[in-house]
């Protein structure tokens, strides 16, 4: 039986300390075999969908990180990494972020006409763009996927 995977954007240990506050080293509430674990479902997946609001608190890679896993990836016909994903309501995308600069492709899934224009203006060439409609959000980004 396969168990569900939930990433959180936030985490608090057990003892009651948030991640992070700014200037802080990041909270590692997992240890080494927890990270092989994520980075194994990574490795097993088309697309990582991550919303615009944890790019903005976390600044993720979302990377495959072993060498191994990205070889027999390569070897099986996929990208060396999965498609990364985010959705924004906005466009307010900060082309600066980790997750445009580290591994394969992009794609940002803008709702409406306005979020899309000013993602493309933000990002340049750093992903592609496509616009959804605010009445078929997630209907349209299923298609798209």
């Amino acid at each position: 039986m396969s168990r569900p995977y939930v990433l959180l954007s936030a985490a608090v240990s057990l003892d009651g300390h948030l991640d992070t506050r700014p200037g802080e080293d990041r909270l590692l509430l997992s240890n080494k075999e927890d990270f092989d674990r994520v980075d194994s479902v990574r490795a097993g997946v088309d697309a990582i969908l991550v919303g615009a609001g944890t790019l903005r608190a976390d600044n993720p890679r979302l990377l495959v990180n072993s060498e191994e896993r990205r070889a027999a990836r390569i070897a099986a016909g996929r990208p060396e990494y999965p498609l990364k994903v985010t959705v924004t309501g906005t466009g307010d995308l900060d082309p600066d972020w980790k997750f445009w600069h580290h591994g394969g492709e992009k794609l940002v899934l803008a709702v409406g006409d306005a979020a899309t224009a000013k993602a493309r203006a933000n990002l340049g060439d750093l992903a592609a763009v496509r616009s959804l409609p605010a009445e078929a959000v997630w209907v349209t980004a299923l298609d798209i996927l």
